[in-house]
């Protein structure tokens, strides 16, 4: 309801009799909201299921207020936990409380930097293997790169954090991983999709899947409990976790830990293939910081920034999270406009990104936009690639790390080409994923 002092909603054409706006929001959905916030506004209101009230907010001091100065008022809300659980049980991502922040604390030193630049090495050794394996394929190959990447992203979070050699059952374990995201990504598009327990041919895919990467979780459970004591298994034993919340824990930071990097170096390769310019820059600057077929470590990959330029603004035209999801627990007004208690709040990250007010070529691959001057007069709450708040993601600085070297270990060997003329567009699942794969690499 509108107080005497807040602003009315603008008029959002395109509702359909009963589903209100969300046949166009579900055919185009990140282009939907692009379209109806630069035409209508930062705050807007639209007509979901009669039963669901809904918002969507673009400025930064909006996100600001609902991520961080009124928080208490907002949830991840009981049904996008429990879409999200299907997959990742009752681990760090869909867990509250107490429970939460017990996770959290026992996970995050595994996430500081401090301990993440112990892998560097590894990290490069690991990409120097994919990339003679690419090279041996010949010029020219056409590379499925977002399974590469995604591949690659298991072996190192495996590396990383369990100790554990991921490889034999990595491709089995990632088509699981890819189909459940898929399936998930049904019931937060759709409140109407069938429910898990009818016996659908797509409900039991799902089952299959699940039982697969579920098998994997419980050999890494049993391989490494038993014999790494510093691993973050039994960190998470000794703050008091079961078997089934050890398994919910694992499978959520391996999705976490490669799905989001994965899809963000995806478009990393698809962008520098399509801006020669861009990839000349990169390439010199390797060249100067690297030496010929040199190889990134700790000490020389903080000289690269040209090419975390070129990460962070990959992140910004493709954010792996779209947008943030928030439900309403209370009523509020934001950035003066309504909001209802118990209602679905969208903060989508991809329209913020390309925001003209913020951002000199919103809709262009301009690494510039992080030169340090574009930066420093920019509001903070404009760019979010890992979220903001409590709930920031603890892998933030990994994902960042190990993004700039796989990019650099790979870009001193190889040169991602177009395999077509062909625009990708983005395909929303739960991450923001390349709607098709068609780079190849000249070695």
């Amino acid at each position: 309801m509108t107080t005497p002092h807040s602003m009315p909603y603008p008029v959002i054409d395109g509702v359909r009799p009963l589903l209100g706006h969300m046949p166009e929001m579900q055919r185009d959905t990140y282009g939907f909201y692009l379209r109806h916030h630069r035409a209508s506004g930062d705050s807007l209101r639209f007509n979901a299921y009669p039963f669901i009230n809904f918002y969507s907010f673009a400025a930064p001091d909006a996100l600001h207020h609902i991520l961080i100065k009124a928080r208490q008022k907002y949830s991840r809300g009981a049904r996008w936990s429990r879409i999200v659980s299907h997959i990742g049980g009752k681990g760090i991502v869909t867990s509250t409380g107490d429970i939460w922040e017990k996770q959290r604390r026992a996970v995050t030193p595994y996430f500081q930097p401090a301990h993440v630049d112990k892998y560097t090495d590894m990290i490069v050794r690991n990409t120097y293997e994919m990339a003679q394996k690419w090279r041996r394929a010949g010029n020219d190959t056409t590379i499925n790169v977002s399974r590469e990447m995604m591949s690659l992203g298991l072996v190192n979070i495996s590396d990383m954090l369990f100790n554990y050699d991921i490889r034999p059952r990595v491709e089995t374990f990632a088509s699981a991983m890819v189909d459940g995201f898929y399936y998930i990504n049904r019931f937060i598009q759709n409140p109407l999709t069938p429910p898990r327990f009818l016996p659908l041919p797509v409900n039991r895919r799902f089952a299959r899947d699940k039982a697969i990467a579920d098998a994997v979780v419980r050999d890494i459970i049993a391989a490494v409990r038993k014999d790494d004591e510093n691993c973050m298994i039994n960190a998470l034993v000794r703050a008091g976790n079961t078997d089934r919340q050890l398994h919910d824990e694992i499978i959520t930071l391996l999705m976490a830990g490669y799905d989001t990097l994965s899809t963000a170096l995806a478009w990393a390769w698809y962008l520098l293939a399509r801006n020669p310019a861009a990839l000349g820059k990169v390439k010199e600057e390797l060249r100067d910081v690297l030496g010929p077929q040199g190889l990134p470590n700790a000490e020389n990959v903080e000289r690269l920034s040209y090419l975390r330029m070129v990460f962070k603004e990959t992140l910004r035209l493709y954010p792996s999270a779209w947008a943030i999801h928030r439900f309403s627990e209370e009523a509020d007004e934001v950035i003066g406009f309504p909001v209802r208690k118990g209602s679905s709040v969208v903060l989508p990250l991809y329209v913020t990104h390309r925001h003209p007010d913020f951002w000199k070529h919103p809709d262009e691959f301009y690494p510039e936009h992080f030169d340090k001057a574009e930066v420093e007069g920019r509001p903070r709450f404009a760019y979010l690639p890992f979220g903001a708040g409590e709930h920031v993601c603890v892998g933030a600085h990994l994902a960042g790390m190990e993004g700039v070297l796989i990019l650099a270990t790979l870009l001193q060997h190889l040169t991602p080409r177009l395999a077509t003329g062909a625009e990708i567009a983005p395909l929303v699942n739960f991450t923001l994923k390349p709607s098709q794969d068609i780079v190849s690499f000249a070695v």
